[in-house]
């Protein structure tokens, strides 16, 4: 999972203080307070779902585009039970801070050069048995339409407006002399599956 902003708690803290939020918070001092570990604002709201883009194997190849929300290791899975020609996307996210969707665009100036005429595309087979170029292959692969898809998410949320509705919870532990380090749940959890049969046709950027 991707921590993707800390809410300094200590910040906080001094808004707090300075606005004079709660009754006795004020009183409550910075130095006696302890670190309690890390919290997780939003997993209320978490809920998952999946995003299909569907292409036509053998006339298009897809490149997907990492993107700021997947892991490192966030790689294509195979998966029958998607159909041929899709691309999954299975995402769970915070709906009440983040809306998901997938961009999408040809890329028009990619072509693929085809072997001078005369040259071999292929290696020879047994000795003195030259192999015809393999013109149909090379053609149909440059004739491919070239697309790249990339996963977009768009803040529909402020992270004040998140910790205004955890501020009762925020006040219990700072009365209780524990402070947190807040992190946001926005995007926790991304898969992309493709079916074997059409993985060819899709690769990772």
């Amino acid at each position: 999972m991707r921590k993707i902003q800390k809410i300094l708690s200590v910040i906080f803290l001094g808004g707090i203080l300075l606005g004079g939020i709660g009754t006795g918070v004020a009183l409550v001092e910075y130095s006696s307070l302890a670190y309690a570990g890390e919290r997780l604002l939003g997993e209320e709201n978490l809920v998952t779902r999946e995003m299909d883009y569907t292409f036509i194997p053998g006339e298009e190849e897809v490149t997907i585009v990492d993107s700021y929300w997947e892991e490192e290791d966030c790689m294509i899975e195979a998966d029958k039970e998607v159909p041929e020609g899709t691309i999954r996307y299975i995402i769970t996210y915070n709906e009440k801070a983040v809306k998901p969707g997938l961009n999408f665009w040809e890329d028009e100036e990619a072509e693929q050069e085809l072997p001078a005429e005369g040259m071999e595309v292929e290696e020879a087979g047994e000795a003195g048995a030259a192999r015809e170029p393999a013109w149909e292959a090379v053609e149909e692969q440059q004739n491919r339409k070239k697309t790249f898809l990339q996963l977009h998410i768009r803040y529909i949320d402020n992270d004040f407006a998140v910790i205004m509705t955890c501020k009762d919870e925020i006040l219990r532990e700072l009365k209780n002399k524990r402070i947190f380090n807040y992190d946001m749940a926005y995007v926790t959890e991304l898969r992309i599956k493709v079916n074997p049969q059409t993985i060819s046709y899709v690769h990772k950027k």
